[in-house]
């Protein structure tokens, strides 16, 4: 069985009849490894952070694993740190926003491992702006042209590849600032608002030909995207203080939510996205 730390949950059946009731237990019938076994998952921007998480989770889970990013020596470090090989997982130094780069690292996968199960869109930049009638033009395309076209381009080339070995899971990773806009990066809101449209629209495409298409949504997770954007503890700080938990997520914490709708437990779920922000969304209503 894949990952070294592999667990089992006790099952307990009640019984009930006319000769007495009680609790028959199962030590550890319910295996809670493996779940990704025989699959295969591209992951965009797995060199660090949420995507390395996952990248991580994913290959513990059995899954063979594409850490795809335009930082390939972190790309290579997730892959170290994964223990992986090339016949479990392999870098891919791709920029998500050119189409013959994307087009040609899903060919990569197949041609490595035969198909392509799980997409997962987590590259993304997060560039801090001022007022709306201040901000660069540069940095609106820049952050359009990665965190929505780079979403519709990996989406573009890698559903044609999951119909084809009879369907998939996509999960598109977007941000609490897609729900409710934030004030410090008006592009980056935008664009994970658009990441979440583009979930629904698919998902009401191609949920019928076996792709599921599902999203989230996180609040503050540590990250080091998250500490590059905060300019000082004090907000890290802040940040804590608006989630009803007293502190921000974790990667990992993101990174089970993603297997869960990456495997098959999440069968019946597409077209939704999820909040896992420690309850700030409720907060905010």
């Amino acid at each position: 069985m894949p990952g070294s730390g592999a667990r089992g949950l006790d099952v307990g059946v009640l019984y009930w009849g006319p000769t007495g009731h009680g609790i028959e237990v199962f030590p550890g019938r319910v295996d809670l490894t493996g779940r990704l076994e025989d699959k295969v998952a591209i992951v965009t921007g797995g060199a660090s952070g949420i995507g390395r998480a996952i990248c991580q989770r994913f290959g513990s889970e059995g899954a063979k694993v594409a850490v795809a990013d335009r930082n390939i020596v972190g790309a290579e470090e997730t892959l170290a740190q994964m223990g992986a090989n090339s016949d479990t997982a392999m870098a891919i130094d791709v920029n998500i926003s050119n189409a013959s780069q994307v087009e040609r690292m899903v060919e990569q996968v197949v041609a490595q491992y035969g198909k392509v199960d799980i997409l997962v869109n987590g590259a993304a930049i997060l560039i801090r702006t001022p007022d709306l009638v201040d901000v660069d033009e540069i940095i609106w395309d820049l952050t359009m042209e990665t965190n929505v076209k780079g979403v519709f381009l990996c989406c573009k080339y890698t559903i044609p590849a999951m119909i084809a070995s009879g369907g998939g899971s996509i999960v598109n990773i977007s941000s609490q600032s897609g729900l409710r806009g934030v004030g410090y990066s008006v592009p980056y809101a935008v664009s994970k608002a658009g990441v979440i449209h583009m979930t629904t629209v698919a998902a009401a495409q191609y949920t019928a030909q076996g792709v599921r298409v599902n999203c989230i949504a996180p609040g503050g997770v540590d990250t080091p995207q998250m500490r590059g954007s905060t300019a000082s503890a004090e907000v890290f700080i802040d940040r804590n203080d608006s989630h009803p938990m007293g502190r921000v997520g974790t990667a990992d914490e993101i990174a089970n939510l993603v297997l869960w709708l990456a495997s098959d437990e999440a069968s019946y779920v597409s077209g939704s996205t999820y909040n896992i922000d420690g309850g700030a969304m409720a907060l905010a209503r």
